[in-house]
């Protein structure tokens, strides 16, 4: 076999690689974005994150700090949904910001059980 041959060989076997290792890291972080009505309706399967986003309910943030578990309330057009998260509390994390929630709903608890919280900055959306 020629050198020419390997090397285009090799470049063939590279490419399927890096394309199989991109392919498997999207699938796994991809998820859905819900409505709160839908986000409840999932009757706890925990087989895929979802996406939640909503106004955070004026008042509803709860923070321990020495258990670093934050609890708030989102809403939207279809309802209103408490949300449950264990870490750092995020720094623009107010009355009246836009928050995505990423994890799962529990219908035990009635709680959305977030594993990543996103706030949305509200500066970036105000008019000049």
């Amino acid at each position: 076999m020629s050198s020419s041959a390997k090397f285009l060989i090799g470049g063939v076997v590279v490419a399927l690689v890096i394309g199989g290792l991109i392919a498997v890291s999207f699938s796994g972080s991809t998820s859905d974005y819900l409505t709160v009505a839908q986000a409840k309706a999932q009757k706890g399967d925990s087989t895929r994150a979802v996406r939640v986003a909503g106004e955070i309910v004026p008042d509803s943030i709860n923070y321990d700090t020495a258990e670093l578990h934050l609890t708030f309330a989102i809403r939207d057009d279809t309802g209103q949904l408490s949300i449950s998260y264990h870490g750092p509390q995020p720094d623009m994390l107010v009355d009246a910001v836009e928050a995505v929630a990423v994890g799962r709903y529990n219908p035990e608890t009635g709680m959305f059980e977030a594993d990543e919280l996103l706030m949305k900055c509200p500066s970036k959306y105000e008019e000049r």
